[in-house]
Order: C-alpha cells, then sequence, then structure tokens
C-alpha cells in the first residue's frame, strides 16, 4: 500500500493533466513579486547590503539614467505584473480542476456553487419552534434575512385535511408542517399558490383536501418516513430554509382540566373550553426526530412561539430530550408573546402566565428574551376579538424581570381586516438585532 501511495503521489504532474502550466506561472508570479519587492526596497531604502546588490542587480538605480525614479516605477510595474501572474494562474488552475471533476458544469456555474455553499457557512443558525399562524409571521419575516431558518413544528393537529390524512395513512398531521413551507417560499410563488391550493368539488372524495397536505403524503410513503418527507419538500420547493416535525410517531396530544376530566385531541381540547391544569402528549415514550435535536443544538438562536400556547407552542417542549436540548443549546433563547389570549385555551392569560408555562417546563434562566406586544386594536378589530371572547394579552413585565429575562415591548401588530396579526418585518428585525448583539 506504501508503494502505491508513492507511485501515485505526483500523478498531477504527468503529462496532459493541464495543470503543472497553472502552477508554473503562480510559482513563477510569486517569484517575480518577491524579486520585485526586494528591487524596490534597496533601492528606497537605505542599505549596505552592496554584495547582494551586485549579485541579484538590485543596485541599478546607480547604474541607469534617472534610476532613482525610475526604478521604483519599473519595480511597481512588476509587483502588478507579477500579481497579475498569480491571479490568472490560480484562477486558470480552479478552472481546470473544476471542469475535470464537472464537466457537464461551466466554471462560473461552478464557483458560484462554491460561493453560495460559503456564503450558507457565514449564516446564522436560527430555530423556530412551534406551530399555527404565530409561527408562519416569524418564518416569513426571517425569510429575506440573512440567517439559516430551520422549523421544528408541532404534529398533534386532528381536525380538517391533516386530520383525515392521519386517520386514514397513520401518519403525523402535515397542515402546520404545509403552512411554515409556504411562508418560507415567496409570498406570490407558484410554490406558494401549489401548496395552499385546496380541493373543493362537493361530494368528491378529495373535498376539502389540501394540495400540500396530499403531496406530503405521498413523499411520506415513498421515502418510508416523516420527517425524511417534510425535509424533501424543502429542498424539491427550494423554500428558503427548513422544515421538520418535532417528532415522527402518531401522538395525541392530550389534557387535564382544573375540573378533573381529561381530553384527547388539539381540537377536543380547545372545543372544551376548561382552564387547562396539565397538558401532555401520548404516548409518553415518543421519540424525538433526531435532525430536529441536532439543529437546536447547532442553533444562534431558538425563537420559541408565537402560537397557540397549550397545543402549537408547548407539544415540541414535552418531550424531554428536546427541552433538554434546548436548556444545553449555546443560542440565545427568545420567547415571542401572543397578541390575543385564547378561547378555551389561555382566557385571561397575561403575557406573565404565557412565559411561565414555558419556564415551568424549561426552568428559570433558559429564556433570556421576551417581545411583548404594546398597542391598541381599532375598534372594529376589538369589537370583532370581544365578540368571540378573546382580549389584549397585557404586557406585564414585573415577574418577567425577576427571573432575569429582557424584555422587548413594541407595537409588533399587524390589522388585516378584522384580525390582528404579528408584524413578520418587525419581528424578524428584532430577532435579527438580538442575533447581532443590539439589544
Amino acid at each position: 500500500m506504501r508503494g502505491l501511495s508513492k507511485s501515485t503521489k505526483f500523478r498531477w504532474l504527468l503529462p496532459g493533466v493541464r495543470i503543472k502550466r497553472y502552477l508554473f506561472a503562480i510559482f513563477f508570479g510569486i517569484a517575480l513579486l518577491t524579486y520585485g519587492v526586494v528591487i524596490v526596497y534597496f533601492n528606497v531604502a537605505r542599505s549596505n547590503l552592496y554584495f547582494w546588490k551586485n549579485i541579484f542587480l538590485l543596485d541599478l538605480s546607480e547604474k541607469i539614467p534617472f534610476g532613482k525614479f525610475a526604478v521604483p516605477i519599473f519595480g511597481i510595474l512588476f509587483f502588478v505584473f507579477a500579481v497579475l501572474l498569480i491571479v490568472v494562474g490560480i484562477k486558470e488552475l480552479v478552472s481546470s480542476i473544476s471542469t475535470a471533476l464537472v464537466p457537464d458544469k461551466d466554471p462560473k456555474e461552478i464557483m458560484d456553487i462554491v460561493f453560495g455553499a460559503r456564503k450558507e457557512e457565514l449564516k446564522k443558525r436560527v430555530v423556530v419552534i412551534g406551530g399555527g399562524t404565530g409561527t408562519t409571521s416569524v418564518l416569513s419575516g426571517l425569510r429575506d434575512k440573512f440567517v439559516k431558518i430551520s422549523a421544528v413544528i408541532t404534529v398533534a393537529d386532528t381536525g380538517g385535511s391533516s386530520g383525515i390524512l392521519r386517520k386514514e395513512l397513520k401518519m403525523p398531521p402535515p397542515g402546520d408542517i404545509r403552512n411554515c413551507l409556504i411562508a418560507l417560499s415567496d409570498e406570490h410563488s407558484f410554490i406558494s399558490r401549489l401548496l395552499y391550493f385546496r380541493f373543493s368539488e362537493k361530494g368528491s372524495f378529495l373535498d376539502g383536501h389540501n394540495l400540500g397536505n396530499i403531496l406530503i403524503a405521498g413523499l411520506t410513503k415513498m421515502t418510508g418516513d416523516f420527517g425524511d418527507a417534510v425535509l424533501a419538500m424543502s429542498k424539491i420547493f427550494s423554500v428558503n430554509g427548513e422544515v421538520m416535525p418535532f417528532t415522527t410517531e402518531d401522538i395525541t396530544l392530550g389534557a387535564e382540566f382544573e375540573d378533573g376530566n381529561v381530553v384527547d385531541g388539539e381540537i377536543e381540547i380547545t372545543n372544551y373550553r376548561g382552564k387547562i391544569k396539565r397538558i401532555f402528549i401520548k404516548p409518553e415514550s415518543a421519540k424525538p426526530y433526531i435532525t430536529a435535536l441536532e439543529r437546536i443544538s447547532q442553533a444562534d438562536v431558538i425563537v420559541i412561539g408565537p402560537g397557540s400556547l397549550y397545543t402549537s407552542v408547548v407539544p415540541p417542549l414535552l418531550l424531554p430530550s428536546i427541552a433538554d436540548t434546548v436548556r444545553r443549546s449555546k443560542g440565545k433563547k427568545v420567547y415571542v408573546s401572543n397578541i390575543m389570549t385564547e378561547p378555551g385555551e389561555t382566557d385571561h392569560f397575561t403575557a406573565g402566565d404565557h412565559i411561565k408555562v414555558i419556564t415551568d417546563i424549561l426552568g428559570d434562566n433558559v429564556v433570556e428574551y421576551a417581545l411583548l406586544n404594546k398597542m391598541e386594536l381599532s375598534d372594529s378589530v376589538a369589537k370583532r376579538y370581544i365578540g368571540v371572547g378573546a382580549e389584549v394579552v397585557k404586557p406585564d413585565i414585573s415577574e418577567m424581570q425577576k427571573k432575569k429575562i429582557k424584555c422587548i415591548v413594541k407595537n409588533f401588530t399587524l390589522e388585516r381586516g378584522d384580525v390582528v396579526r404579528h408584524n413578520p418585518e418587525k419581528l424578524a428585525e428584532t430577532i435579527t438585532d438580538i442575533i447581532a448583539g443590539r439589544v
């Protein structure tokens, strides 16, 4: 084996490899560059090394007319020529090697790929944990920022197209996953419209089904793994980030209420309209999606929420391995508070009540930042929410400050018709400020 290694060690110097000429150009350029620098130095600086001057013709300034002026100028030109020779040699060397390795691609295209890969490495890693509309607002805001996004999403939905596919195919519900893929794609793109399309032919077995959900279901059957299918969707549609479930197992969300009753199912929990005492996952032995753990452990920033507190944000944190990975991660932990309370889930909750649920799971001194809303709703929007039993989440900060959580209180809202949502741009700006250490 050693003999073989020695015999093949210099094969790249054989004729026809088209490398030697460019290596020669690079080394010759370096030699000229060194010589040019030495000439300028010996003819501008004072030096007593007459012996070396005579050997290497470094005393030209004393032998030619106007040498003291001409030699430095020629030395600089010499320097420029040497640099150009080195640059051209390196460029052609890279081009020769790349075209040999990837002959079907243009050298410029290969350089774009290399540059793109290096650029990706410079991006800060942001992991968003949650699900629902609030989480999609964070993702859509971060989509065009210079960050690498990973969304770790809940899979406890029991209603609509997701619920039907879950029952029929014994797979995790794809609804929240699909919405996050849409959030990471261009808002008006064909991909966004494709994933959002819903069949509406009355009497058809496809009636009510979402095309994005069906695509995820099909990929799950092809790959044999729900998590791999979702990651494949992220790559197939080239969304600006990646989406993944927190678990690939068919889990059920359960809740124990203050009145002692226990209810299973996300929709059923919300519809019960009771005060939740405890939330849990069945089976308790459910395992996390390993890639999700990897992304959380590597994150520079972990964003928790916003979203339905008990049915979207909390479920991923109920797995001990995910909660422990969040705690151990060196990334900054940011909680984004909801704008409005949710009837049947967080009635009369303040921002402090929301974050208490999170800290009860993760422990104190884990969440470092809290993004809280400070705004007034328009009369029409306020009336609409009062009609369904919802109210503005008050940004109380006293308890959070006692826990050394830095509270950032701003108007993060955006009214759209008769509903209020988080403003994606304002959220993204604040999160990137936290990444950069500006807040």
